[in-house]
């Protein structure tokens, strides 16, 4: 029966209604977590929430695209379900945030949540920090889900009154059309518009584009394009596409008709460094420098002037020129190419200075140099005074803190976002990894960790670098509790080395200095709570001083018992941390170091390392203390310590340089932001602020971005192609 104008009338008001709930409540809804989450996580107003409201549009469009299908239920369900997947995401970046300093991406809920829910009260702390824009969130999903429903049942209501069956019911084609439409061109035209804004190295449009830039992503572009670049480059990992194919067409435009940095994806190897082939410094005129290691005016050590010296450089004999000419795609090319125009950093006089001698290697779970204090840690104190003295080095933190802060710390290279990157190189050969290099000497070579040998496969990474692995399930058996006790890891281990005929290099990663800070869940805390008692420390401070004496404790053991046994005038010690103490609550860093540093983007990651030996003291050659005044980072500790140890590396090939070499300084963080002695770039915000006395210098600035872009680029790429197999060296 034909319908009456009546009843056709009451039907397009009625869909009016439904479409109209959720027409607002989709996008408003996703809106107002993206404004939301801006202000919670950088605690500022900009233009760059007006992106993020740009950016999360196609989202909603999707969502509108997959509920609009005749049958209702199913376009609720599938509202309710996409919302709730957003607020869950949203909320767990907050918290993720909040425990770990970092983001978190698919790849990394797939691989480690369960690890994660380890410290369960550490993040109901960081819930409870964020209690007020969580439950918001939540309050706003409820508030759709009833006015969803609100929506149906009118609409349900006029399908009765109009005598209209559910087979009746057709699909809406006009708001299908509009949100595809809305879904292929928002990205398009919003893309374009800012490569009106620049093209280059740093921009936004580089961050829309690349692959692995969820820092400055989730700062500039906001949470939904953040999680649509991560599920883009999950996919793309999968089908084996490129972010240069992916974006192709962006790519074309920008060659055509701008200038700025053409074709950014191929790399500019010829203007990548600012370090010439000689190895010397260079600013951006050519004009050559020194600004090698500084030493303290008391000291005596001094780099060689001797121009007659013959100067050799650390390489190895690699025939780049063959390896281009046959390599078997132009990507490969392209890696040899770029390493074969490195400058390799020049032998100084601390050459060699430790070859022979044994080796300790400490990384140090969340080590900070706020707690070294001479009555507190007279060991570390020692060592600190005595030894070499980094004024400005800095521990950035990566996106799996301790896994790739390891990395790091045995590969000197930067870790891959989105990938694990330890694990990937368990996979691949190593050369340069201590293990391997001193194992091929005679040592021996052992590592150990006290806590669960199943976190982070180390069981799989560590025999990869060359030691033998012991941990908690993997040969070792702890009375301590959680965190378990370093000295107790020491007294377990010890004899299994300190008593061989040959030399021996035993690493270790610590465990009594981890979160949480609290007395009811951190034992070491509670162990060592009289070293603070009568001290005016928060709780949250006090505790990770009293953890972190557990270390000095351990240390100490092993000096002791190394000098028992007549080695520990031929044992060089080096404590790194993994990275810098991020489980400490709001305001207790800031606490620990007697000043405002936690809102500094740079200053936060501020730290110390300590390379001792006791021989140090009787030595002629160099006059210990020795003070290191340029900049650098964990980054740059293999190749110091091979260079100390005297073993055969190539320079080239890593992303960190030696802290003793005359190259320049440089300091690296995971969003590409960077620190030298002339400038600092906040890469996330494009903040960048000179040193004082430093003259604005966009040349030098501009090749500071090139080098720290073509060194993270070139990290990922030994890691992505078994680089050292290529070369041949396993």
């Amino acid at each position: 029966m034909a319908k009456t104008k009546q009843q056709k009338k009451s039907e397009r008001k009625n869909h009016f209604i439904s479409n109209r709930v959720v027409l607002w409540t989709v996008p408003t809804f996703v809106i107002v977590l993206e404004l939301l989450f801006h202000w919670e996580i950088y605690r500022t107003i900009d233009i760059y929430m007006l992106l993020a409201v740009y950016f999360s549009l196609p989202f909603s469009a999707l969502t509108l695209l997959l509920s609009s299908t005749k049958w209702e239920r199913w376009n609720r369900s599938i509202r309710s379900v996409m919302l709730f997947f957003v607020m869950v995401y949203y909320i767990a970046q907050i918290v993720y945030h909040q425990v770990f300093g970092n983001f978190l991406s698919l790849k990394s809920v797939l691989n480690g949540a369960g690890q994660a829910m380890d410290f369960g009260s550490t993040i109901w702390e960081a819930v409870l920090e964020h209690v007020v824009v969580i439950v918001v969130a939540i309050i706003l999903w409820i508030s759709h889900v009833v006015w969803d429903v609100r929506g149906y049942k009118k609409q349900e209501s006029a399908v009765c009154k109009t005598e209209q069956t559910a087979e009746e019911k057709s699909v809406q084609w006009k708001p299908i059309a509009i949100y595809i439409l809305l879904m292929l061109l928002l990205p398009i035209f919003g893309t374009t518009v800012l490569m009106f804004q620049g093209t280059g190295i740093g921009t936004t449009y580089d961050v829309k584009l690349m692959f692995h830039r969820t820092e400055q992503s989730m700062y500039r572009l906001g949470l939904m394009q953040t999680l649509k670049k991560d599920v883009t480059e999950n996919i793309c990992d999968v089908v084996g596409v490129t972010e240069k194919q992916i974006n192709a067409g962006y790519l074309w435009i920008e060659e055509t008709f701008f200038t700025e940095d053409v074709d950014k994806l191929e790399k500019d190897n010829d203007g990548a460094s600012i370090t010439d082939k000689t190895g010397n410094v260079g600013n951006a005129d050519g004009e050559s420098n020194e600004n090698g290691a500084s030493i303290a005016p008391d000291s005596e050590a001094t780099f060689s002037k001797n121009v007659q010296q013959e100067v050799k450089y650390h390489t190895w004999n690699i025939d780049f020129d063959s390896l281009i000419a046959n390599a078997e795609n132009e990507d490969i090319k392209d890696v040899h190419t770029y390493f074969s125009n490195q400058a390799p950093t020049k032998e100084n006089i601390y050459t060699g200075l430790f070859e022979g001698y044994n080796l300790i290697y400490i990384t140090a779970e969340s080590f900070s140099d706020v707690i070294i204090d001479k009555e507190r840690t007279p060991t570390l104190y020692k060592m600190q005074q005595e030894g070499f003295q980094f004024n400005n080095f800095y521990t950035p933190s990566w996106y799996l803190s301790t896994i790739d802060g390891e990395y790091v710390n045995l590969l000197g290279q930067i870790p891959v976002e989105g990938d694990w990157s330890l694990q990937h190189s368990a996979e691949q050969a190593l050369p340069m990894a201590l293990g391997n290099q001193l194992k091929e000497q005679g040592y021996v070579c052992n590592a150990y960790h006290n806590h669960d040998s199943y976190y982070y496969d180390r069981t799989i990474t560590h025999p990869q670098l060359g030691y033998a692995f012991k941990a908690v399930g993997a040969g070792l058996t702890f009375e301590s509790m959680y965190p378990e006790s370093d000295l107790e890891l020491m007294e377990i281990t010890v004899d299994e080395y300190i008593g061989s005929k040959q030399p021996f290099h035993t690493y270790y990663m610590t465990m009594s200095g981890h979160l949480p800070y609290t007395y009811a869940y951190n034992s070491m805390a509670v162990k060592n709570q009289e070293v603070v008692a009568g001290e005016e420390w928060t709780e949250n401070a006090a505790c990770y001083l009293a953890a972190n004496t557990e270390l000095e404790y351990a240390v100490a053991y092993l000096v002791d018992g190394l000098e028992k046994a007549g080695k520990l005038y031929n044992t060089l010690f080096v404590i790194a941390p993994d990275h810098y103490p991020y489980g400490l609550k709001r305001g207790a860093y800031d606490e620990l170091q007697g000043k405002e540093i936690e809102k500094d983007a740079f200053e936060i990651y501020r730290n110390g390392c300590l390379i001792w030996s006791a021989s140090m003291k009787n030595m002629t050659d160099v006059s210990f203390p020795v003070r290191v005044d340029k900049y650098c980072s964990n980054l740059d500790l293999m190749p110091t310590i091979s260079n100390l140890m005297g073993l055969s590396y190539d320079s080239r090939l890593f992303a960190g340089r030696d802290m003793l070499s005359e190259e320049m300084g440089l300091v690296m963080f995971k969003d590409q932001s960077f620190l030298t002695d002339k400038v600092r770039y906040n890469a996330t915000n494009g903040e960048v602020t000179w040193t004082e006395g430093v003259m604005e210098d966009s040349i030098y600035l501009e090749e500071c971005m090139k080098q720290v872009h073509n060194r993270f680029y070139y990290s990922a790429k030994v890691l992505e192609i078994d680089y050292y197999n290529l070369i041949g060296k396993e």
